[in-house]
C-alpha cells in the first residue's frame, strides 16, 4: 500500500523536493526512499511502543497531521536518516522533511479518506513487519495482563 501510494504521489514530491529544497533528481529521489524506509521504521517503532492510537489519528488528520504531537518523533527520525544516509545537513534535512512527510501523510490519509484503522496501518506495513508489530503488541498485551494478577 506504502509503495503504492509513493508511485502516486512521486511527481508532486519530486517537484517540490528539485524546486523547494533544491535538490537534483537523483538526489531527490534518493530521499524519497529514504523517507519510505523511515517512515516504515518509524510508525513500526512508535506501534511497539503502545502508540498506534496516536500514529492512526495523525494519519487520518491529513493535511494537518504536522500539528500532531507524535508527528514530530516522525519528523526527527527522517531527519536522522538523511543525515546518515544521504550525508546532507541538518538544514537540508529538515527541509526535505517538511516537504516531503505532511505531503506524504496527506497522500495516506486520502488513500483511505482519513479512516485508517489498525489493520490499515499492518497492510501499509507489509505483511512481515505488520504482522510482527500485531504480534509483540499482542504479545506485550498479553505479558502485561498476566502481571497484573501476579
Amino acid at each position: 500500500m506504502l509503495q503504492e501510494i509513493l508511485s502516486k504521489t512521486s511527481t508532486e514530491l519530486l517537484s517540490g523536493l528539485t524546486g523547494k529544497v533544491g535538490l537534483g533528481q537523483d538526489q531527490a529521489r534518493q530521499a524519497l526512499d529514504v523517507t519510505k524506509d523511515s517512515l516504515v521504521s518509524s510508525i513500526g517503532k512508535e506501534a511497539l511502543a503502545g502508540n498506534l492510537d496516536e500514529i492512526l489519528n495523525m494519519v487520518n488528520m491529513g493535511a494537518s497531521a504536522n500539528q500532531a504531537p507524535i508527528f514530530q518523533n516522525f519528523l526527527g527520525g527522517l531527519d536522522k536518516d538523511l543525515i546518515s544516509k544521504m550525508g546532507v545537513s541538518p538544514d537540508i534535512a529538515n527541509q526535505i522533511g517538511k516537504v516531503v512527510l505532511p505531503a506524504l501523510i496527506k497522500a495516506i490519509s486520502d488513500y483511505k479518506e482519513g479512516n485508517l484503522d489498525v489493520s490499515d496501518l499492518t497492510k501499509m506495513l507489509g505483511g512481515g513487519l505488520g504482522e510482527s508489530i500485531l504480534g509483540k503488541a499482542g504479545d506485550l498485551l498479553k505479558g502485561g495482563l498476566g502481571n497484573f494478577f501476579k
